[in-house]
């Protein structure tokens, strides 16, 4: 029997994800864009009244949903898929959660028959379109290898991290790499460019250096307007984590300082129009004296 694959929440990243299951599978999507449903139900998906109805399709859903609250209410919800997955459906949180989240996900999931499979992915809207995703796997042996076939549509790095949370685990750890390396490129440019040097000169001279990153690589065309709201949280979540364990974490307790009002700045950024290298200053400038 050919495997039955379910999505839902087809956003900015979880749309080109869920296109490329179509190509292999036969998918069910579950969205609230009208218009995106529009879309899939032209490319030949069926589409979802609810996300019950996704777990009474398919035997693997994919979910690219906000945040730990959108998770549990589509899953647990009276209306989620729990509600109407049949034993041995495994259901892949591919958002940016926290570790206990997915663990305590499980252990109710477990309860009808049910697995949970944290799969969170790097690589942004361009890497899901190209299916050059990173997967980061979550799971049990069993549950990851009849999940590969699924993740291989969008994904060219596959990884198994350990069981259920170890993938939330290893996106925060990456999470905070990512943003201490935004940190230090934004601070190289401010010098930059306050010591008379050509910014975008800098970069082509750091790729070949041992500060070479793939964030200075591409500084300009993405790392240097991207919002910073999502790593702020997960910044929060590492600390979270560290404090329990009695780990001192500096890196992520200073980003998320110098980045604390994050969609405030970021929209007084735009209104005065402010340049690339006046980002960060003006960050901590609202900080301090917000005005």
């Amino acid at each position: 029997m050919s495997l039955k694959t379910g999505f839902i929440g087809a956003g900015i990243i979880g749309k080109p994800m869920a296109m490329h299951l179509l190509k292999k599978f036969s998918l069910m999507v579950y969205d609230l864009n009208k218009q995106t449903l529009d879309e899939f139900e032209k490319a030949g998906a069926q589409i979802g009244k609810s996300p019950r109805e996704v777990g009474q399709f398919a035997d693997i859903i994919g979910l690219g949903l906000k945040d730990d609250d959108q998770v549990r209410s589509v899953i647990e919800g009276e209306n989620g898929i729990l509600a109407g997955a049949k034993p041995g459906s495994i259901i892949v949180i591919h958002s940016t959660i926290e570790p206990e989240t997915a663990v305590k996900l499980n252990e109710l999931a477990a309860k009808t028959g049910v697995s949970i499979v944290d799969a969170p992915i790097s690589g942004g809207r361009e890497g899901a379109a190209a299916g050059t995703l990173l997967y980061m796997v979550g799971a049990s042996k069993e549950d990851f290898e009849r999940c590969e076939p699924v993740f291989a549509t969008s994904g060219k790095t596959i990884v198994h991290m350990g069981p259920v949370g170890a993938g939330a685990k290893t996106r925060i750890v990456h999470h905070i790499m990512l943003a201490l390396n935004r940190f230090a490129a934004d601070e190289g440019m401010k010098l930059a460019k306050a010591i008379g040097l050509d910014q975008a000169t800098v970069s082509r001279a750091v790729h070949g250096g041992e500060a070479q990153s793939h964030v200075i690589d591409r500084y300009f065309e993405k790392y240097r307007d991207m919002p910073t709201g999502g790593q702020y949280r997960i910044a929060g979540i590492a600390l979270r984590m560290a404090h329990e364990l009695g780990i001192p974490m500096l890196g992520p307790a200073i980003y998320q300082q110098l980045y604390l009002p994050t969609n405030d700045v970021t929209n007084r950024a735009k209104a005065k129009q402010l340049t690339e290298s006046d980002s960060l200053a003006a960050v901590v400038k609202a900080v301090v004296a917000p005005s």
